[in-house]
């Protein structure tokens, strides 16, 4: 079993070491097949465990409400404005594509010891009645530390966006491309190494915007080198 741990807060990257909610007011993600309920008939099939096993749902933290307004191409929000600041981030590319793109800073930080974990996020199926989209990813935590936050196409236009506290925005889900794996999920506070290469690692954007993608697959291929059964997977 592989261990991931995980630390959340809201606001900036550089702030993730900080608890920025009541650590008893936090909805922690919840195991995906726990949350499905239990009289299911598909809840037998081996295909259904299989996908959910190592998935989590992840949650709206508090009352959202937000709206965009087209004509003047700018957001409302009921939020103060520097808890708008410190959530939203709207870059200057909102508005190139064929709906606006925004992203909410809800931030987890994921980070394992082990070997070949790569982390997946995936919309949920009830966040598009919302009139939202989720921007989905994946990338390998065993090698690249980063902040993950709730990036969304808003498809609604004009009209008020609210989505209540505890309703489930996207899964993440954990896998290994080489074995077949199982994931425990634990919150931790963020050790100082992993705290200075998730910002190193989030910064590189700002210099070279498409360069992670390389070093991540020049990482993988020293990851993968240095396993010392190796010359088993050759034969």
């Amino acid at each position: 079993m592989k261990r991931i741990n995980y630390f959340s807060t809201i606001g900036f990257n550089s702030e993730i070491d900080e608890e920025y909610l009541p650590p008893d007011y936090i909805i922690h993600p919840k195991k995906w097949i726990g949350e499905q309920g239990k009289n299911y008939f598909h809840n037998k099939c081996p295909a259904w465990k299989e996908w959910g096993k190592n998935t989590w749902i992840v949650y709206q933290q508090f009352d959202l409400e937000f709206e965009y307004i087209s004509e003047e191409r700018r957001i409302i929000t009921n939020l103060t404005q520097q808890s708008f600041d410190n959530y939203f981030w709207i870059q200057k590319q909102w508005l190139d594509g064929e709906h606006p793109t925004i992203q909410l800073r809800d931030t987890y930080l994921f980070w394992t010891k082990e070997k070949d974990v790569w982390i997946e996020q995936i919309p949920h199926p009830l966040i598009s009645r919302y009139g939202v989209e989720v921007v989905p990813g994946t990338f390998p935590i065993s090698v690249w530390q980063r902040p993950i936050i709730f990036g969304i196409n808003i498809l609604d236009y004009d009209v008020n966006i609210k989505i209540p506290r505890g309703t489930p925005l996207y899964y993440i889900r954990f896998y290994s491309r080489k074995e077949d794996s199982l994931f425990t999920l634990n919150r931790e506070n963020v050790p100082k190494e992993v705290m200075q290469s998730q910002k190193q690692n989030t910064r590189l954007k700002d210099y070279d915007r498409f360069a992670s993608w390389d070093l991540i697959q020049n990482r993988l291929k020293k990851e993968e080198s240095s396993c010392p059964f190796n010359f088993l997977r050759r034969k």
